[in-house]
């Protein structure tokens, strides 16, 4: 599967890249085809007809070969884009319009280098096949109007065989290095490719964990939807005993305050009655010293009477001997 995921994304970026350079021919083409009108109309009358200004037979050469060899591969690119016909057909196109130009500049070699500019083009396809197919066009012209009329494709009036294959040998040389670039190019379109589907792989793997992301973070949404409506019930519910508790508190602190005022007014009236009862107390001590003193002071009166009763006594006893003994005996 991702071979062939890999091989489809090959084959769109390289008709991608076969389209682009379709458009871009399709306008070098067109370039061509008036810049070879050009240059026949300024530079081959003088270089075949010296310094003499005419209508050339290169310059219709120019107007209808040019516009033939450009118009086949202009439909083409209109109306078959991208196909491996139409890329062998710019080719064929490609070469004869270099083939041209060389003609009707009088073989200069200057003008060959178009050829390898153009196998340079060609080699934007990354289709090396079509390098074969331009270069076996070159080839076949040069080695016969080297033949048949060297002056318009080398500059000089007779060529051998040997000219034709130094410059095929050249032109094998360039397509080479330019094969070797197609195949590189192919290589690494092939490259872009695989990373192109690893990327879709990782990206896919990363859509799935994103998937799974998104369930785990709905159901944590949905735990989170359903505990904060936890929390807003219980929030709600303490809200309310918080309310019933500051209501309790309140009509609890009233009560308190009423009892403390009650409370203070019976301390004041024990207060009142302990000092009233205290000052009581205090008379009634008074009252008790006095009565103390007075009992003390009577006491010693009793007890002076007392030693003044005995004093009498003493001196009775004294006054009459025979009454004390009398008194003292045990039988009296």
């Amino acid at each position: 599967m991702t071979a062939a995921r890999a091989e489809a994304i090959f084959r769109s970026d390289w008709q991608q890249t076969v389209r682009r350079t379709d458009r871009m021919f399709f306008w070098l083409l067109l370039g061509q085809w008036a810049a070879v009108v050009f240059v026949a109309l300024v530079w081959s009358p003088r270089t075949w007809i010296a310094q003499y200004w005419s209508i050339h037979q290169h310059v219709l050469a120019a107007v209808v070969l040019g516009g033939l060899f450009a118009a086949y591969p202009l439909y083409l690119i209109v109306r078959h884009p991208g196909t491996t016909y139409t890329r062998h057909m710019i080719a064929v196109g490609q070469m004869l319009q270099s083939a041209l130009l060389v003609h009707v500049t009088g073989g200069r070699i200057e003008t060959h280098f178009h050829v390898f500019g153009s196998l340079a083009l060609l080699a934007f396809y990354r289709d090396w096949p079509v390098l074969i197919t331009g270069s076996a066009v070159v080839y076949l012209d040069h080695l016969a109007l080297g033949a048949w009329f060297p002056l318009s494709v080398y500059g000089v009036t007779s060529a051998s065989i040997w000219r034709s294959l130094e410059h095929a040998f050249w032109v094998v040389f360039e397509v080479v290095f330019l094969t070797m670039s197609c195949q590189k190019g192919i290589r690494e379109l092939r490259a872009i490719a695989d990373r192109e589907v690893q990327l879709e792989d990782a990206l896919a793997n990363v859509r799935k964990s994103h998937a799974e992301v998104t369930v785990v973070s709905a159901a944590l949404q949905e735990a989170n939807q359903t505990l904060e409506a936890r929390v807003a019930e219980r929030t709600q519910e303490l809200t309310k005993a918080k309310a019933g508790l500051e209501a309790t508190v309140q009509e609890r602190t009233k009560e308190l305050v009423e009892a403390k005022k009650g409370l203070e007014e019976q301390v004041r009236q024990r207060t009142a009655e302990l000092q009233k009862a205290n000052e009581g107390l205090a008379g009634k001590l008074a009252e008790l010293e006095l009565l103390n003193k007075i009992m003390m002071g009577r006491e010693e009166r009793i007890l002076e009477l007392k030693e003044e009763v005995q004093s009498v006594r003493v001196q009775l006893s004294a006054l009459r001997p025979d009454a004390s003994r009398k008194d003292t005996h045990p039988d009296a």
